[in-house]
């Protein structure tokens, strides 16, 4: 583990994304018993720029589209097989996929080189420490079910380049006053993201037949109904709480219904969004 030491007269501010521990932040970690393999493969049908999430009882898979009819692929698997699954022949690993996804898409062929990792929740109790910030997966490291965390990450650091713009001037951009500020503003949006990704992996792990039916209730309903799309890209574009101007394409720094309906930036967002959130069960 590498930890930072930060000199208390620095007229500096840290800001870490991720690496390094600090003292004070304390993050805790949670196993979440899976593994996550990463591989590229080619697919046999267009996908259109639509990104595709089946959820299994094993853990979802995700197809990420690429360039010429490459794909990425996202595949969960409990912590007790991933040394199996990662030792798989292409043609059993190929076998497998099909058997997490199906045939949507045609078959996969040319497999690329595989990587793998396990999952684990990393939420810091703390943001800031003594004239030092953490920010992305230095503050929070989430499940990928929602595909949150990068989104999270680039909400706080827009977050607190705009505070530092906008209320340091030419004070001390490490003024402790500052920094509270900053981390009471990401509170809302940092636990209401976690909740979702968390919620979303007990929703879909669940095998219990009542909570299965409505589960594909809900996909359906997502997939058809708009105005309950808008609804959960919203808070999946992280329209909750105080959002950076950035983020609103300059709009404010309060996010509230008017806003969100009136601001082009973020209507063109959540039609791109709405495309590329191909759940499916």
């Amino acid at each position: 583990e590498q930890f930072l030491a930060v000199n208390p007269g620095s007229p500096e501010l840290p800001v870490l994304d991720e690496g390094a521990e600090v003292k004070g932040i304390d993050p805790p970690r949670l196993d979440l018993d899976v593994m996550m393999l990463r591989k590229e493969d080619v697919v046999k049908k267009l996908t259109d720029g639509i990104a595709y999430e089946r959820f299994t009882a094993t853990g979802p898979v995700a197809l990420l589209p690429l360039a010429d009819r490459r794909c990425g692929i996202v595949l969960t698997v409990p912590s007790a097989d991933a040394a199996r699954v990662a030792a798989l022949a292409d043609d059993d690993f190929v076998e497998l996929l099909h058997e997490r996804f199906g045939y949507r898409l045609g078959r996969f062929s040319r497999l690329g080189r595989r990587v793998s990792y396990p999952l684990r929740r990393v939420m810091a109790r703390r943001l800031v420490a003594p004239r030092t910030v953490v920010v992305g997966n230095a503050a929070q490291t989430l499940h990928p079910i929602a595909a949150q965390g990068f989104n999270l990450g680039l909400r706080d650091a827009l977050t607190l380049a705009e505070m530092l713009i906008g209320e340091r001037g030419d004070g001390d951009p490490g003024d402790a006053g500052l920094l509270a500020r900053y981390a009471e503003r990401r509170r809302e949006d940092r636990e209401g993201t976690a909740a979702l990704s968390d919620g979303l992996v007990r929703w879909t792990g669940s095998e219990a037949l009542p909570l299965r039916i409505l589960r594909s209730l809900g996909l359906v309903a997502l997939d058809r109904v708009a105005p309950l799309q808008e609804m959960f890209v919203r808070r999946g574009m992280g329209f909750r709480g105080s959002v950076p101007r950035l983020a609103l394409g300059g709009s404010g720094s309060n996010c509230d219904d008017e806003d969100f309906a009136g601001n082009d930036a973020v209507r063109g967002g959540m039609r791109g969004s709405r495309g590329s959130t191909g759940s499916r069960k």
